[in-house]
């Protein structure tokens, strides 16, 4: 397996682990990113996770941050995507 193919599966096994259990899936993440620092997928995962569970503010952050460290258009366009749809979510609590 090529190395962003062990990063992606690694960022989606924290992802599943943090819908489960939020504060467990901290931990993994924040492992990951010690390990991954410069991943958007970590941060794109971690977003996700963070939008399941109505962190809309850190999602948001979080798919931000993914947009930056992202070097391919597709996953740029897919966090550009993510935060348009949490900032239209955070607004409709208004």
């Amino acid at each position: 397996m090529s190395g962003w193919r062990i990063i992606m599966a690694k960022a989606e096994e924290a992802k599943s682990i943090m819908i489960g259990d939020i504060e467990e899936g901290k931990i993994k993440f924040e492992s990951l990113l010690a390990e991954y620092p410069t991943d958007g997928m970590v941060y794109f995962k971690r977003g996700e996770a963070y939008e399941y569970h109505g962190a809309i503010q850190k999602a948001e952050s979080d798919y931000q941050q993914a947009y930056k460290l992202f070097p391919m258009t597709e996953w740029k366009n897919r966090a550009s995507e993510r935060i348009s749809r949490v900032q239209k979510r955070d607004e409709q609590k208004f």
